[in-house]
């Protein structure tokens, strides 16, 4: 995938233990679930602008799977071409790190995915490897608990 270069005054980086609770923030306010962020820092990216973290993302991989996570962007920083350029950085470093499958979960954000080539999946098409991610583990042992809830899949050799 081609990485979008970030707008001007803003740097794209490897997040780091002092992002976790501004992007804990970022994640709770989009909706979305703030959890296992420390614990996988190591595959979170950050953008700052003025010192402040204004958008974040992470990947979980899984071998020859990943799984994309947090993909959000402050309301005052949208518009900006943040969600693709995070979604392209983190799609870069999980095929780097041998993953071929890339999966993730939404509910208002399939459109914004199908643009960057992710279709809709069922759980029963993901790969085994993936499959040890905690969202997948909810979602799977939970059905239906999350109204609207979409499963998505691109296959990247790079």
């Amino acid at each position: 995938m081609r990485a979008t270069a970030p707008p001007e005054g803003v740097t794209v980086r490897a997040a780091r233990p002092e992002d976790v609770a501004r992007m804990t923030q970022l994640i709770a306010e989009a909706q979305l679930p703030p959890l296992f962020i420390e614990e996988f820092l190591d595959g979170f990216v950050a953008a700052e602008r003025d010192g402040e973290v204004i958008a974040c993302g992470g990947v979980e991989v899984y071998g020859p799977g990943a799984v994309v996570r947090s993909v959000v962007v402050d309301e005052h920083a949208q518009g900006l071409g943040l969600g693709r350029l995070l979604s392209e950085r983190l799609i870069d470093q999980g095929r780097a790190a041998g993953a071929r499958d890339f999966y993730l979960f939404t509910v208002d954000a399939w459109p914004f995915w199908q643009h960057l080539g992710f279709a809709d999946v069922t759980l029963d098409a993901w790969i085994e490897e993936p499959r040890a991610c905690w969202q997948y583990q909810f979602i799977s042992q939970n059905p239906g608990t999350i109204p609207g809830m979409r499963s998505m899949w691109m296959h990247s050799d790079g």
